[in-house]
């Protein structure tokens, strides 16, 4: 009798369920997708290192990770997506679309400092039609439009709260050019609750390039993030962030993807900025002062909030708010997945698997939508006439904190 001493864990402990395929969305929409379990745990068995990569389908994996949370025997799928992914663009290199999307936090400033002529730019229809033809950027997606007050300028210029009660802030490359209110809502939040904010050096976070296979860059700009956030780290302050991708990233895939293994220090002082503020209230030590907010509002949970395994903490604290009606949208994946629906081969796909979250948005009649994710509330805006808010723009309004504050930013405007 031959025993097999080469047992691959956890990817022999794929049972062929299958109810990662059942459950992947864009199996359910596309055959492009062989599906997770095929190009995952299947072909795993298969793969040789210095082989050519065989399993060209991955590339319409959208990295949701639902196959992930649903899988019973705890198989790694959506890192062997991943790697197998990176070793394709590897073989065949980036496409010059896939660079230009994965580097934006690289255009940020520049667009921000000519915001309206950029955002104007990006609307106009010649453009459009040039980047879908040559580069096949999809022409009609919304693109996410730029402030002329990066969240940066205004810190500098007008944030200056002081408390001995300190957190640092990861804001990202999105809330920092597209969606500054967002991050002013967070540190006056935390002002209310007599936190000051800090803010270690930063950089993108890096998945933008993971994402597209590119490694190199990837581990570069996490390095640049690790000096601060491992500093902040050491000082005992936690860290908190207002974008479950990023989140994400740098809690679990620096070490991962990465081999950044002093990222592992961060992980419990990493706090999703809902998390963080749920823990003061089982501590006693939140101000649930709130004002009424007579709103029915839908919730959209992020792919990448499961996939943090922290539960649902926004929707926790917002059940602490009168008057405000919240219900959790039974949906999945928006299908944006970052830069995905951006690529005019996968955009149909993108709308495709974002039909079951324009359904559920189509039962409520107010204008805002909620999701802790940005390219979530870009999928809103793309498939809906609602705006897409992070949910601590509602406990902002609760505190009465936005009388000085315009409306939220849009997450995304150009079409």
């Amino acid at each position: 009798m031959t025993v097999k001493t080469d047992i691959r864990y956890p990817t022999d402990q794929c049972i062929k369920c299958t109810i990662c395929v059942e459950h992947c969305p864009v199996v359910k929409v596309t055959e492009k997708f062989l599906g997770p379990k095929q190009v995952g745990p299947d072909f795993q068995r298969f793969r040789s290192e210095g082989d050519e990569p065989h399993d060209a389908s991955v590339e319409y994996c959208t990295g949701c990770r639902i196959c992930d949370i649903v899988c019973p025997s705890g198989v790694n799928i959506s890192e062997l997506n991943t790697r197998a992914k990176i070793a394709l663009r590897a073989a065949r290199g980036i496409p010059v679309r896939d660079r230009l999307l994965s580097h934006a936090y690289m255009f940020g400033d520049l667009a921000s400092f000519a915001a309206p002529a950029a955002n104007a730019f990006l609307k106009l229809r010649p453009f459009r039609w040039m980047s879908d033809k040559i580069l096949h950027l999809e022409k009609d997606v919304k693109y996410p439009s730029y402030s002329k007050q990066p969240f940066e300028k205004w810190i500098r210029e007008s944030y200056h709260f002081e408390s001995d009660k300190k957190v640092a802030y990861f804001f990202g490359c999105f809330t920092n050019n597209n969606d500054p209110s967002l991050g002013r809502a967070v540190v006056r939040v935390l002002e209310r609750n007599g936190y000051q904010a800090v803010f270690p050096k930063q950089d993108c976070c890096g998945l933008p390039l993971l994402g597209n296979g590119d490694v190199r860059g990837a581990r570069k700009l996490a390095k640049k993030n690790l000096e601060g956030l491992l500093r902040a780290a050491d000082d005992g302050l936690d860290i908190i962030y207002s974008s479950t991708s990023c989140g994400m990233m740098i809690r679990d895939d620096y070490e991962t993807y990465l081999d950044l293994p002093e990222a592992a220090a961060l992980f419990d002082r990493m706090k999703e900025v809902s998390e963080f503020l749920w823990g003061l209230y089982e501590a006693g030590e939140l101000d649930t002062d709130f004002e009424p907010v007579d709103l029915s509002i839908p919730y959209h949970v992020p792919c990448h909030l499961r996939s943090l395994g922290i539960g649902l903490p926004a929707l926790d604290l917002l059940g602490l708010i009168p008057e405000l009606h919240v219900e959790e949208l039974e949906t999945y994946c928006c299908g944006l997945a970052g830069t995905y629906g951006f690529k005019s081969e996968k955009y149909d796909i993108s709308l495709a698997i974002g039909r079951e979250l324009e359904r559920e948005l189509g039962r409520f009649d107010g204008p805002y939508a909620l999701s802790d994710c940005e390219a979530c509330r870009m999928q809103i805006e793309n498939l809906s006439s609602k705006k897409g808010l992070h949910p601590i723009f509602i406990l902002q309004r609760a505190y009465g904190l936005d009388a000085a504050e315009e409306e939220p930013d849009t997450a995304s405007e150009q079409r």
